[in-house]
């Protein structure tokens, strides 16, 4: 009893720190609009780097002095990659990255492992033509990470849908990957960002997304798609709609939020407002930050290392960082960590090596590069 005692007295401990001192922000480029950017240990040195891509080119950014290497140039003077994802897609032991121009193809780069340039390019899928976002995710459960695109756009052979797409045994000389439609044409209204889950606890995990609307048609909801396990490549994924009428919904996240053991999801309006949580079994909307503008990235983790999943946004309208923490029963505490950084996209990682979750922030109009560095472990 005085062991379990101490451990809560430490978690109390740090999770106030993680709260009260300030979040060091440190900028890893200002040389351009970008709206995606991932982290990983890209040249094997044991570092943390960032990819993002601006002003028509795919660039790596080397900890810990943040020097750009050019990976890939895109077709357009002033094109940026709408979204990115990073994985080992060759199996050779290094991290390989993901993109695509919100009207382009998917692509992929191939790491030489060294962190040099140039990364050679193939592509994915040449019938995507509406991205918006991509997630690794093992969607059929055979121990390999598989990939989740969709075109969002109303148009094109794959219109208003989503697929998952296996990687191809050889990738280097695949033309495409596979690819399997799930969300045939029912993903209407500007589908946005994936959350990938089991929530029904049968082992597989499902996929939820929010769509925003305007200007595209039957928007405003937040639904998921049912993975039907074994039979996930041949038999049809059913649609269950979470909430409706939710003005430019974008983002959701799957995870416990009140403790009670069922899958809740967290979830923003990234094109109106509001950041929320939806409770299981009934979905219960519930409001965690109804004033935050544009939250258009949200992250999902366990920030102050209490056990329990907080989160975090930013608001490309408002400007603001923030992340909310959980006190593991849905009850969520505001803590402003930016009052003058914009965002597309936020990624919560271990940027620096001290076991805690920092937060990567791909600035939109503020052009830059940023991440919060954790102060619970200092």
């Amino acid at each position: 009893m005085k062991n379990l005692c101490a451990l809560t007295v430490t978690s109390l401990l740090t999770a106030a720190t993680s709260a009260t001192l300030a979040w060091e922000k440190i900028v890893v480029m200002e040389k351009g609009q970008n709206v995606s950017a991932v982290g990983a240990d890209y040249n094997g040195d044991g570092r943390i780097d960032v990819i993002t891509s601006y002003g028509g080119r795919v660039s790596l950014f080397l900890a810990p002095d943040w020097t750009e290497v050019v990976l890939h140039r895109l077709p357009k003077l002033n094109a940026t990659c709408i979204h990115s994802e990073t994985m080992d897609i060759d199996g050779d032991g290094d991290m390989d990255w993901i993109g695509s121009e919100a009207h382009g193809k998917p692509f992929w780069l191939e790491n030489p492992g060294d962190g040099s340039g140039a990364w050679a390019a193939r592509i994915i899928d040449h019938d995507i033509r509406g991205i918006h976002c991509l997630l690794k995710a093992d969607v059929d459960n055979d121990g390999k990470d598989d990939l989740i695109i969709n075109n969002f756009e109303p148009e094109g052979i794959l219109a208003d849908s989503i697929a998952w797409f296996r990687v191809p045994p050889q990738p280097h000389k695949a033309e495409r990957w596979e690819r399997h439609l799930f969300a045939d044409k029912d993903a209407r209204g500007g589908s946005h960002y994936f959350g990938f889950g089991d929530i029904d606890g049968d082992g597989w995990g499902e996929i939820a997304v929010g769509a925003k609307g305007a200007p595209f048609e039957d928007g405003n909801w937040f639904a998921y798609w049912k993975n039907p396990g074994a039979e996930a490549v041949t038999k049809p994924w059913k649609k269950n709609l979470l909430a409706a009428n939710q003005l430019a919904a974008t983002n959701i996240l799957p995870g416990d939020l009140n403790g009670d053991g069922k899958v809740d999801f967290l979830a923003s309006r990234g094109h109106s407002r509001g950041v929320i949580w939806l409770e299981a079994p009934g979905w219960k909307i519930r409001e965690i930050d109804p004033e935050m503008k544009s939250p258009h990235s949200l992250v999902l983790a366990d920030l102050n290392g209490d056990g329990h999943l907080d989160g975090a946004a930013c608001g490309y309208e408002s400007k603001v960082v923030a992340w909310y923490g959980n006190d593991g029963k849905g009850n969520f505490t505001r803590h402003v960590l930016d009052a003058n950084q914009e965002s597309y996209d936020l990624r919560a990682i271990d940027m620096d090596g001290d076991g805690d979750l920092d937060l990567l922030n791909a600035g939109r109009a503020s052009a830059n590069v940023v991440w919060y560095r954790n102060p619970l472990n200092d």
